[in-house]
């Protein structure tokens, strides 16, 4: 597992987590005014204080690379370059746009029709009432669970597999939705229990998905072969079709009617590109057309009167910038080995700093 340290200071809210894989150990974040200069480093402590880590623990440092607040942006990556630069320990850069769209929890609200997230492999009820189920078998996986999941996670097979994903009124273990594949690991109970499997994967049949099982004593004692099975799978079928989902568009207030903004889809891939956009009726007027869009952050609000007409705008107030989800992204890429030159690398601050005279000095 890594040790990471994230950082995030492109807004008004500073955030300091640390992550142990997957796992978040301790996060302290405050807003309400740009006061990080005084308060980073204290939230640093605090939470390897609170994790019961020292610095010699960070495997690496990732920190929110902007677009946002340039002075913001300036003490975030100096504090996280010069840790990195002591400790002898990688830089990751993470997009605070992207970063914020991952922050969104899954129970949206107004998702029904086209625009329910296309994760959604069952109606709306069905899957408030198994997603805290799901959750705790997440938290109490098998050792044959354990050993698979280690080869499907972060792509490696090239898809996107999720642990026990609601798909109509089941938990499978392993579900790529792209591929509409799903992964069951069975432990002796099932050699009791045929029928019921028989009828589960039927149904599931009908929902789209091919199902192949293996026994835990297969996954345990020879995974290359179990993992080469699911590759020649993965070959054979098509991908799925790629519905009309809900788009999610993160707003970083740029003064007046300006934002800084992007377009992400369910699986936080970028649809339209990062960019200083001043807001007006006609703004995602394409996008709009055919998808509901989620805007959030602290630059959405000023822009609500002008696209909240729209039927397929709405309005959140969660998506906030947070340190965690920083490091959620930071972790695909300490495994992908995507770091920054610690020397060199700047601030995305998407505009020229411009410097003002205050107010109170004219």
């Amino acid at each position: 597992m890594s040790i990471i340290l994230g950082i995030e200071t492109a807004t008004k809210i500073c955030s300091v987590a640390i992550s142990d894989g997957e796992k978040l150990l301790a996060i302290k974040e405050e807003g309400g005014a740009y006061s990080h200069s005084q308060k980073l480093t204290v939230f640093i402590q605090e939470v390897l204080d609170q994790a019961g880590k020292t610095f010699k623990d960070i495997d690496a440092v990732a920190v929110s690379k902007g677009p946002g607040s340039y002075t913001g942006l300036r003490i975030g990556v100096s504090s996280a370059k010069g840790l990195c630069y002591a400790l002898g320990i990688p830089l990751i850069a993470v997009d605070t746009l992207q970063a914020m769209a991952k922050n969104t929890p899954p129970n949206l609200p107004s998702t029904d029709g086209e625009g329910m997230p296309r994760y959604y492999t069952t109606d709306s009820q069905m899957w408030n009432l198994l997603l805290e189920k799901a959750k705790e078998h997440r938290k109490k996986p098998t050792e044959a669970e354990m050993v698979l999941w280690k080869f499907l996670r972060t792509k490696q097979l090239g898809y996107k597999f999720r642990r026990q994903h609601p798909v109509d009124r089941f938990i499978p273990d392993f579900v790529c939705i792209e591929k509409k594949l799903i992964i069951e690991v069975d432990g002796k109970i099932h050699e009791f229990q045929k029928e019921e499997d028989k009828i589960r994967t039927e149904i599931l049949n009908e929902n789209g998905f091919k199902v192949i099982r293996f026994k835990n004593e297969e996954v345990i004692c020879n995974i290359d072969e179990v993992v080469s099975k699911i590759k020649a799978q993965l070959q054979s079928l098509p991908s799925g079709e790629i519905k009309r989902g809900l788009l999610f568009c993160p707003m970083i207030d740029a003064r007046r009617m300006e934002v800084y903004t992007a377009l992400f889809d369910e699986n936080n891939n970028l649809v339209e590109h990062i960019t200083a956009k001043i807001i007006d009726e006609y703004s995602f007027a394409k996008h709009l057309k055919s998808h509901k869009i989620l805007f959030f952050g602290d630059g959405a609000e000023k822009c609500k009167e002008i696209l909240s007409k729209h039927p397929n705008a709405i309005f959140t107030d969660s998506g906030l910038p947070s340190a965690k989800t920083v490091n959620e992204i930071a972790h695909e890429k300490f495994n992908n080995k995507e770091f920054e030159d610690v020397a060199y690398f700047e601030p995305y601050y998407l505009k020229d700093f411009i410097a003002t005279t205050a107010k109170k000095l004219l």
